[in-house]
């Protein structure tokens, strides 16, 4: 017999056997969290293929990526949460025009005048780099077209 300080080392270890059984019964089961984590999944797919999601997020975002659809929809719901992936439509909207005008920034080698040569000052880079992005964002013109009228008017413009 094990008998130490006064009590018998064998019931402390029976009664954390008996405390570790009592606890499974109030544990709740795997199932549950299987049946858990299906319900988030479904409230996922919900969510990401929904019509407008999927055809602003989704389709253009895998493009982008060069992967299918689904492959990027499991990415995202791998990745986010629900409040963030109920939030992410409108966060993906607003990031539109800020994203579109960096391309523009980029795509007419704006960096160069402004910051390299200093040919035109920041506020014309801005005025061009937001017209040229309305124009894509809020009116629908074809980004290539826009990115074309857009040189057109630079060379114009540095020709003064």
């Amino acid at each position: 017999m094990d008998i130490k300080d006064g009590f018998n080392m064998n019931d402390h270890t029976k009664d954390l056997e008996n405390h570790s059984q009592s606890q499974d019964q109030f544990s709740p089961s795997e199932d549950v969290f299987d049946k858990d984590e299906k319900l988030l999944k479904v409230m996922k797919e919900r969510i990401v293929r929904s019509y407008r999601w999927h055809e602003d997020v989704v389709l253009p975002m895998a493009e982008e990526l060069k992967t299918t659809p689904e492959m990027f929809e499991e990415i995202l719901m791998k990745h986010l949460d629900m409040s963030s992936l109920e939030a992410l439509h409108a966060r993906f909207e607003s990031a539109k025009f800020n994203c579109t005008r960096e391309k523009v920034h980029s795509d007419l080698r704006l960096c160069w005048l402004t910051d390299v040569m200093e040919i035109i000052t920041e506020e014309e880079t801005e005025e061009i780099e937001i017209r040229i992005t309305s124009e894509v964002v809020y009116n629908g013109k074809n980004y290539d077209e826009a990115i074309e009228d857009g040189r057109k008017e630079l060379l114009e413009f540095l020709m003064r």
